[in-house]
């Protein structure tokens, strides 16, 4: 009798072990709807499209909200309408069908560092890009994905020289005046920053700088640029950012006061060198140069003169070649309103 006791404690011990070990893995909290995404988990079980709230993703780390019993024309508009979303940052349905991340919030990183400008508009921000190669992403379709010394990074198509690769963001019919977003780079050989405008008078559908050059429409109008220009601490007014010590070369009338520039070099460069110890454009490692001085990189804000629902168009351009020197892309998120 007593065998038998110790045999059935046995039996319940392991099914608790193995049910434990399920809710380990898939995560079972309340509420719980099996799915791989908001959407998913709104088109698999009808009994959650009335329950907005926080929801445990299938292979998550977190919990993500989801904006279930919300739709509209765009997370402004969802964030205008229903203010009870003003700090419920996460997955919305815009147009009854599109379901997209919306920050509902001062846009924070993913580290839940606040974002120090956007204008200071709050809310209604629509997530159209969100690239972190080396925490599992993929490039987009146009950029090439390619590792050197375990760091992983997003180049341009071609070898060739003076090339761009283009990858475009839908914003799938959105109508929006501002963008706001950030960019994280490195630099690879000797970069040129905006050397080209002034030397082959490059407009703005060539490769008038060395960086990761953003616009829009057709015909392109500028929203942003992040350069690359060769030496932070040495002079070369040919080929460095303006910012650097002794001055470059000045960007384009078309791009203005809107861009960004840095070397990851500080005074001496190599054509096949990698230079991951200083990232670009991250409001950090420019020892004497102003190129780190504005407060509020690595992030941008551009509002455009008047509203569009062009998709966005971010190039990656290169002089010398990807052999000699090119910008490398790890990082770049991009919002609408």
């Amino acid at each position: 009798m007593l065998a038998a006791y110790y045999f059935v404690i046995m039996i319940l011990t392991k099914e608790l072990v193995m049910a434990t070990d399920q809710c380990n893995k898939y995560r079972f909290k309340s509420p719980f709807y099996p799915g791989q995404s908001c959407e998913d988990i709104y088109n698999m079980n009808p009994e959650s499209q009335d329950k907005s709230g926080y929801y445990w993703i299938l292979d998550g780390p977190t919990k993500v909200y989801c904006g279930m019993s919300y739709t509209g024309s765009s997370c402004e508009d969802i964030y205008n309408n229903s203010p009870e979303t003003g700090d419920k940052s996460g997955y919305y349905r815009i147009n009854d069908n599109q379901w997209t991340y919306c920050n509902m919030t001062e846009i924070t990183t993913t580290t839940g560092d606040l974002i120090p400008t956007c204008a200071g508009v709050e809310g209604g921000w629509r997530r159209i890009a969100h690239i972190n190669i080396n925490a599992g992403g993929d490039c987009p379709n146009g950029w090439r994905e390619d590792t050197y010394s375990g760091i992983s990074f997003c180049r341009v198509v071609s070898d060739d020289y003076g090339t761009c690769s283009s990858a475009y963001f839908s914003t799938n019919g959105t109508n929006y005046q501002r963008v706001c977003g950030r960019a994280r780079g490195y630099q690879k050989g000797v970069p040129n920053g905006f050397y080209l405008y002034h030397r082959g008078g490059q407009t703005i559908d060539g490769y008038y700088g060395d960086g990761l050059l953003i616009t829009y429409g057709s015909p392109r109008q500028h929203i942003w640029s992040y350069s690359n220009g060769r030496y932070d601490n040495r002079t070369d007014s040919n080929v460095n950012c303006p910012c650097a010590v002794g001055g470059g070369l000045s960007p384009p009338p078309f791009v203005g006061t809107n861009y960004y520039c840095e070397s990851g070099a500080a005074d001496v460069v190599n054509i096949s060198a990698y230079y991951f110890n200083d990232p670009l454009w991250d409001r950090s490692g420019c020892i004497t140069s102003n190129c780190c001085d504005t407060p509020t990189q690595p992030w941008f804000y551009h509002e455009l003169s008047g509203t569009t629902t062009n998709d966005i168009e971010a190039r990656l351009c290169t002089r010398q070649g990807f052999i000699h020197g090119s910008p490398l892309i790890d990082q770049l998120e991009l919002y609408i309103q």
